[in-house]
C-alpha cells in the first residue's frame, strides 16, 4: 500500500523550523553507563594494552567527561556482562571470549552407591562456578 504525499500549509514551516531550533538548542545526552557500553570495547582494547582505568578515566576527562575511575570500572564491568550475554547468544560471535566449561559427563565412579546418582549430578551443578577462565589441566596418573 503506497502513501501520497500530504500537502502541509506555509503556515507550519515558521512553527517547524521553531520547534527545530529549540531542539538544536539543548543537545541530546547519554547517561554515563550508556556512555561506557558504547564505549566497551575500546575500553577494553586500552585496558588490555597495559593501561589502568584511572588513564581510560583521564582520558574521558580530556573530553569534559568527569568520570572516577572507580565509577568507570563499574560500568565497564556491567557492560562486560552485558555484552558477554548478548554476543554468547549470537551465533556468528567472532570474538576471542572463552567458552565456559560444561560439566563432566563421565560414567559414574563404580566405589560410589549407585542410588546417589540423581543427588551427584545436582550437586556437580551447583557446584560448577560460573566463570569464563579456562585452565589447563594435564593428567598425570600415569607418571
Amino acid at each position: 500500500m503506497s502513501r501520497k504525499p500530504k500537502a502541509v500549509p506555509l503556515s507550519k514551516i515558521e512553527d517547524i523550523q521553531t520547534s527545530l531550533k529549540q531542539k538544536a538548542a539543548t543537545p541530546k545526552t547519554i547517561s554515563l553507563s550508556d556512555l561506557v557500553l558504547s564505549l566497551a570495547k575500546p575500553i577494553q582494547d586500552m585496558l588490555d594494552a597495559g593501561y589502568s582505568y584511572d588513564d581510560v578515566s583521564d582520558v574521558f576527562k580530556g573530553h569534559g567527561v568527569e568520570l572516577a575511575a572507580s565509577g568507570l570500572k563499574s560500568f565497564h564491568k556491567k557492560a562486560s556482562t552485558v555484552t558477554e550475554n548478548s554476543s554468547s547468544n549470537s551465533s556468528t560471535s567472532n570474538n576471542d571470549s572463552v567458552l565456559p566449561v560444561e560439566p563432566d559427563s563421565s560414567p559414574i565412579d563404580s566405589s560410589e552407591p549407585s542410588g546417589s546418582s540423581s543427588t551427584k549430578t545436582s550437586k556437580r551443578k551447583k557446584t560448577t562456578p560460573n566463570t569464563s577462565s579456562q585452565f589447563n589441566i594435564t593428567d598425570r596418573s600415569e607418571i
